[in-house]
């Protein structure tokens, strides 16, 4: 029975590589991974078959069961490693994946045999560079030692040199194990770039896959690839470890937002949130419009004191007080036959007139000057008075010197 379910399980999973395959047929297709062309004398294919048999995309058995990619055999085996054979990008592409550094002479799977091979090194790929190439990933395993030329997050081309032939972690022999998986998915998502009676593509991932038993061809799509996101982003928001950030990437545009105040984890499927500012003097205003948030007096909107160096309603600086209104007064009104103040003599050319002081009295004084000044003017402070005061004397002196000529 769980051999049964197993069995369910893996279909269902190949079933859903397939749609992803199809749905990114008008992805960039595929050159050779090999640099060279007479270097490969075997292949062993996807299994198509997916239970206990064997089958290819050909509908031959040049394949083993289980197996999840296809393996491009070394002519020459372990003993031509040494001769350096190129690997190269199948597509432009994202390196998403590079480890190098294990042992490349192995011949078991088996650790128990030889501890320096088997599914411990790189997940059995030993040395390996994975590359997403848009529409699908590669992954390019077994690589000899210390040939990796590529780093996580390096952008790559067509037929550039990422590595070479060896025979690392989980393998009986030199060769590359290439394998197609969709932008999403892991192992058993991978899928069959060929296409043929027994493989359920309607459209080869390689540019010319060639003939049953030979290399597809080395030409370059020279498409671009669609753009892609980065591993381990999503296409919602998505708080970062450390909660400063979020994070979200939809058709390979790459977001970031600052969470000023935290970023808050929302249940899955949902964006995660950016906390909101805090209120911390709990005057109704955030910390991010409040000029001073912890003081409650001050916050936009409150009552601006003018003239006391204080910004209460955080409109940029503190309001100016208006200027008091200027002191306007009444002019003075002279007689028509008074003389100008200018025209008036002043102290020095005054005749003497100590003698006729006495017979001055304020009821000669002419009417509009009866009982004292009679200019009609209202002080409004002490400088306007004094110079009220100036005028009125000057008009007293002239008509005290006229009366004084008369007399004489």
């Amino acid at each position: 029975m769980s051999r049964t379910l197993a069995r369910t399980a893996v279909f269902a999973l190949w079933g859903i590589a397939v749609i992803a395959a199809e749905s990114h047929a008008s992805a960039q297709t595929a050159r050779r991974p090999t640099a060279c062309s007479g270097c490969i004398s075997n292949w062993y294919y996807f299994d198509e078959d997916g239970g206990g048999g064997v089958q290819d995309w050909n509908c031959g058995r040049s394949s083993y069961n289980g197996h999840r990619g296809t393996d491009f055999s070394l002519s020459g085996g372990n003993g031509a490693i040494d001769v350096g054979h190129d690997l190269v990008a199948v597509a432009d592409g994202v390196v998403i994946n590079a480890e190098d550094g294990h042992y490349d002479r192995c011949r078991t799977c088996d650790a128990s045999v030889d501890g320096r091979c088997g599914t411990a090194y790189g997940g059995g790929f030993g040395n390996f560079v994975g590359i997403d190439h848009g529409g699908y990933r590669a992954f390019y395993g077994h690589m000899r030692m210390g040939s990796v030329r590529v780093r996580t997050g390096d952008r790559v081309t067509c037929g550039q040199v990422i590595g070479q032939i060896g025979s690392s972690g989980c393998t009986t022999g030199a060769h590359v194990h290439f394998e197609t998986r969709p932008p999403t998915g892991g192992y058993l998502t991978a899928y069959d770039p060929f296409v043929g009676m027994c493989s359920p593509l309607s459209r080869s991932v390689w540019t010319g896959q060639g003939p049953y038993r030979g290399l597809p061809d080395a030409t370059c799509d020279g498409t671009p690839p669609p753009p892609t996101c980065p591993s381990g982003t999503y296409a919602i928001w998505t708080c970062d470890g450390a909660r400063t950030q979020r994070r979200r990437c939809i058709d390979g545009v790459d977001m970031i937002e600052p969470c000023t105040y935290g970023c808050i984890s929302m249940p899955i499927g949902v964006d995660d949130l950016c906390a909101e500012p805090p209120d911390s003097d709990g005057d109704g205003a955030r910390a991010n419009i409040d000029c001073d948030d912890a003081n409650s007096s001050i916050f936009p909107g409150a009552a601006e004191v003018c003239g006391d160096g204080v910004d209460q309603d955080c409109a940029e600086g503190d309001a100016m007080c208006p200027p008091p209104p200027e002191d306007l007064g009444v002019p003075v009104e002279l007689d028509a036959a008074s003389p100008p103040p200018d025209a008036m003599p002043d102290a020095t050319s005054a005749p003497d007139m100590a003698g006729d002081a006495a017979a001055v009295r304020p009821s000669a004084l002419r009417p509009g000057l009866e009982g004292g000044c009679g200019c009609r003017v209202v002080p409004r402070n002490a400088g306007f008075r004094m110079g009220l005061f100036s005028v009125c004397a000057a008009l007293w002196m002239g008509v005290r010197l006229r009366r004084a000529r008369r007399r004489g």
